[in-house]
């Protein structure tokens, strides 16, 4: 895969490989991809000097008095083929920043790059794997799931057969825009498929994250099927997971291994659970960000309800992997597929950095599987248990002023009035349920 290094690597290809138009994507603070298409007549100016941003066109954001600017991340350029006409087209990643060059405190991917400069001089150095969950439906499913009539055996051989195209397709995507992924598997035939991405810096699996949907949808799309990251789509099947792996170095070492303490794992490795228990059920409101996001936390069975740790229970909110040395990672598996990767990672990873600096102590791990527990034992192993809906995530958030500080008033607000304004929809509605009990 070419590394573009300056802008005339980009135009220089642009013009090699007949390139009509270049995308500038960035993410919303609601975690999807917004673009503007940029001409090639206009695309030289527009990488070095950034591309005018009309706040108007997308209401991710507070209004704000100055003008912005979207400014490309020139490393994260790809051209790409979306299999339509075979035109090719250029995609880059961008972040929102002021016309005079100062930072846009709206800009989520900034922030989170912001918060690991900041603890890269301070001499820490995460990085991060991380896997994704996704269902593939057909249009006759879909339809079905919105009337709440699918059956659970919903792949056809037609269905099964475009979603190997679309695997095929998305692999070779996958390549033309340099993310490297471990693995993508579907555990069951009626079940979620998962992909899973290879260890990279922060900023970067958050970008891989946003292409890998970006890309998938755009496969999906045009075999016939649609890509699902919606957190429970179906009531009798498991909902969809984002899990962070975690690593911290500092000079040179895992801070989170410790061969002479329990389980291998150091102090800070405790101090760092600690610190995220202490937020996470403000955090929620960032890596759990819709009203379906608690329909999966409240299945308990394959997803984390509980507040707990341990190095063998392969659903708990925070799992530690059998690998130690310098491959010991702490697992993260709250998040679902509908959160922002960057602020996701950002306010994860400032809480565990706090636990750090404040010496927060955690509970004991949970050493059994969880199939091994009644619901009541869990709870005695346990700090609390998660939100059990959006409403009460947000109402933590608000409480938790290191979280607002985290993100910033920007973020936070956006994030807060989003919430507000979805439960309160989603709270005057009829839903079936209630028919089917009550009518």
């Amino acid at each position: 895969m070419v590394q573009f290094n300056t802008i005339e690597d980009i135009l220089e290809a642009v013009e090699e490989q007949q390139v009509d138009f270049v995308k500038f994507q960035f993410a919303g603070i609601d975690g999807t991809l917004k673009e503007l298409d940029v001409p090639l007549a206009l695309l030289g100016f527009a990488l070095s000097k950034g591309l005018p941003f009309e706040n108007t066109i997308f209401s991710s954001f507070k209004t704000v008095g100055a003008d912005l600017i979207l400014k490309p991340d020139i490393r994260t350029f790809s051209i790409m083929n979306d299999g339509v006409g075979s035109v090719p087209f250029g995609r880059i990643i961008c972040e929102l920043m002021h016309s005079d060059g100062q930072t846009f405190d709206g800009c989520s991917r900034n922030s989170l790059k912001l918060f690991v400069r900041k603890i890269f001089q301070a001499g820490y150095v995460f990085s991060v794997s991380a896997s994704v969950d996704f269902y593939l439906f057909s249009a006759e499913t879909r339809k079905n799931l919105s009337s709440q009539t699918a059956s659970k055996n919903f792949i056809d051989t037609e269905t099964f057969s475009n979603m190997e195209k679309v695997k095929r397709d998305v692999l070779h995507f996958l390549i033309n825009a340099d993310i490297e992924i471990t693995s993508m598997y579907q555990s069951d035939q009626n079940g979620p498929f998962t992909v899973v991405f290879k260890e990279s810096s922060v900023l970067r699996i958050a970008d891989n994250i946003m292409t890998f949907k970006y890309i998938l949808q755009n496969a999906a799309q045009h075999h016939g099927l649609y890509a699902s990251f919606m957190p429970k789509p179906l009531k009798d099947t498991e909902g969809l997971t984002t899990s962070f792996g975690l690593v911290l170095m500092k000079n040179e070492f895992n801070e989170f291994y410790h061969p002479g303490k329990d389980m291998m794992i150091s102090e800070n490795a405790r101090k760092f659970i600690g610190g995220i228990f202490s937020h996470i059920r403000g955090i929620c409101a960032v890596t759990n960000p819709t009203v379906n996001s608690y329909k999966r936390i409240a299945q308990k069975e394959k997803a984390p309800y509980y507040i707990s740790w341990s190095g063998t229970d392969r659903y708990s909110l925070i799992r530690l992997p059998s690998s130690r040395g310098r491959s010991t990672k702490i697992e993260i598996q709250n998040a679902d597929p509908s959160c922002n990767p960057y602020l996701s990672l950002l306010i994860l990873l400032a809480a565990g950095i706090s636990g750090i600096e404040k010496s927060t102590e955690v509970i004991n791990a949970a050493d059994l599987e969880s199939a091994n527990y009644s619901n009541d034992e869990k709870a005695l192993m346990s700090a609390g248990t998660l939100p059990t809906s959006l409403f009460e995530a947000v109402e933590e958030f608000k409480r938790d002023n290191f979280l607002k500080q985290i993100l910033g008033e920007n973020i936070s607000t956006s994030l807060i009035q989003t919430a507000t304004n979805e439960w309160a929809d989603y709270s005057k509605h009829i839903h079936l349920w209630e028919l089917e009990k009550y009518l």
